[in-house]
């Protein structure tokens, strides 16, 4: 019997269950403004590229295994937000949901212009190749569904966070306020009615603004360099998605309902732990009272800390016995305390992965939050912007991470959080109990997400999966008709029942009326006799 298990298991990772496919032309568009989104797309193409299918992969970053190799072709494109390298995300960062959305829509404008005018984006366009799908990832980037409609394939959406409501709803996907918070606020499940006012307002607020706002706009940018009246406004072509790929798990702290191709394969980024580079194999195995790993992201630099915090790190960090391995962006660091490695590029996943890792002090992002979860790590984390103030408010509340404001790290404030996380057993146990829960699935998250592309693939976009809720108007949708018609229905049979009732009054009220005269025309008849 465990013969047969590991027999079937084997055809199932090797793919001889899943249905026969053809190499297919896939197409992937990604103007990642950050290296963290590319890394989890390539993994994804790269899968795809394994199970022979030929890529062309429009992309800001170069791949890590080489431009053109085998089935990949590579069209390298500037990057429209992050040209200066030397980029301040805490001082650019939004403070606010207003801000926040005025930097969304500069952003999107910006993204959109860059790739549209982009040489080797045109000769594209023009060359007639025909893809059997196109993916793509569209934060600030809607405009590639546009650039998409064009090439006549169908879509996949890959989305590197948990996402937002409108994204939800290019498949139809219902997103209840009530108990789905909104990427960019900080609640949770269970919200108060205070929170779902908020969280209903922002949510309805956002979509409306982008309908009337932001879509035209992009829409107009479109026309600009596509040049075709035929093309449909990005809010229909939007609806048109095939499949909804999103890097989210119930684990993170909100599940929700999801329409068959709404898909959630978060962590498909983190593979089997490989071995580390030599140096940083020894400083960790060496660490024999523990390690802490200190990574931003690939956004967010720690160079770019203010001179006052980045001291409070250093001074902080001096006085632990565990060893601390820090991202960190510049040729040497001022004052580094010898207990302290430095990397401008370290192997996250891998490093988190390593036994004598104790604690990791991040930004928050999602795909690191993802490879902390899948290794059972505890948290100290420091959002800046988006979704991390989400994912670490959630992260706090599981019960495996301490979250500290920018604007509040001071050597109390580490030293405390560092204490809580390191001497607090429940940290690291919650941390091992949703790691086991994050990996408890019947299929890796990478396989499935092949395997609902290669689905799409062979059903020429799969129409079948495509929910009705997209051919409803918003009124329908919230059943404000039927409600309406609810309404007017209760209020005929009130007034209908206060005129009976009216009739009913009066009719007694006659009959009281008579019941005296009759009485005094006894009487007097009486007295006659």
């Amino acid at each position: 019997m465990e013969v047969r298990a590991t027999l079937l298991l084997l055809f199932v990772e090797s793919g001889l269950l899943v249905p026969a496919l053809e190499a297919a032309e896939v197409l992937g568009l990604f103007q990642s403004g950050g290296r963290s989104q590319w890394v989890l797309a390539e993994t994804y193409l790269r899968a795809l590229e394994r199970r022979g299918h030929r890529i062309t992969a429009v992309t800001t970053f170069p791949s890590s295994q080489g431009s053109t190799a085998g089935n990949w072709t590579e069209i390298l494109i500037p990057n429209p937000i992050n040209e200066d390298d030397n980029l301040n995300v805490f001082d650019e960062a939004a403070t606010g949901v207003l801000e926040w959305a005025k930097q969304y829509l500069e952003f999107s404008e910006k993204m959109c212009h860059g790739f549209l005018k982009d040489e080797n984006v045109q000769s594209l366009y023009k060359s007639g190749k025909k893809f059997d799908v196109i993916i793509l990832e569209n934060i600030f980037t809607e405009c590639l569904h546009g650039y998409a409609h064009g090439l006549k394939a169908p879509v996949i959406v890959l989305t590197s966070f948990g996402g937002l409501d409108w994204m939800a709803w290019m498949v139809g996907n219902p997103n209840p306020y009530a108990y789905v918070p909104t990427a960019f606020l900080t609640f949770g499940t269970h919200m108060n009615i205070l929170e779902r006012l908020v969280n209903t307002v922002v949510g309805i607020g956002h979509n409306v603004l982008r309908h009337i706002l932001y879509i035209p706009r992009l829409d107009s940018i479109l026309q600009t360099y596509l040049r075709d009246p035929s093309l449909p406004s990005l809010s229909e072509i939007e609806r048109r998605t095939s499949l909804l790929l999103v890097n989210y798990h119930f684990t993170h702290g909100s599940p929700r309902p999801l329409v068959p191709n709404m898909v959630e394969v978060g962590g498909m980024h983190v593979g089997k732990p490989k071995q580390l580079p030599q140096d940083i194999q020894k400083f960790l195995d060496e660490a024999t009272d523990g390690a802490i790993y200190f990574s931003m992201g690939s956004n967010v630099k720690s160079a770019h800390w203010p001179e006052e915090k980045r001291s409070a790190f250093l001074k902080v960090f001096s006085q632990l016995k565990q060893r601390v391995l820090w991202k960190w962006e510049t040729d040497s660091m001022p004052e580094q305390p010898p207990n302290v490695k430095t990397g401008k590029w370290l192997p996250q996943s891998d490093i988190l992965a390593h036994k004598n890792v104790r604690a990791f002090i991040t930004h928050g992002g999602l795909l690191s939050n993802q490879e902390a979860l899948s290794h059972g790590v505890p948290l100290v984390g420091i959002p800046v912007y988006g979704d991390q103030l989400l994912n670490m408010a959630q992260a706090q509340r599981q019960g495996y991470a301490v979250t500290l404001a920018t604007s509040n790290i001071t050597e109390d404030s580490l030293r405390s959080a560092l204490a809580e996380v390191l001497g607090v057993p429940r940290y690291r146990e919650n941390a091992r109990r949703l790691s086991r829960i994050f990996n408890d699935r019947p299929m890796k998250p990478l396989d499935e997400a092949v395997y609902w592309t290669e689905y799409v693939i062979r059903h020429q976009g799969a129409p079948h999966l495509r929910s009705a809720a997209l051919d409803l108007a918003w009124y329908q949708y919230f059943l404000v008709d039927v409600v309406a018609v609810l309404v007017a229905a209760a209020a005929v049979l009130l007034l209908a029942a206060g005129i009976a009732i009216r009739a009913v009054l009066r009719l007694f009220a006659g009959k009281k009326a008579a019941a005296p005269q009759t009485a005094k025309k006894s009487k007097k008849t009486h007295k006659k006799d």
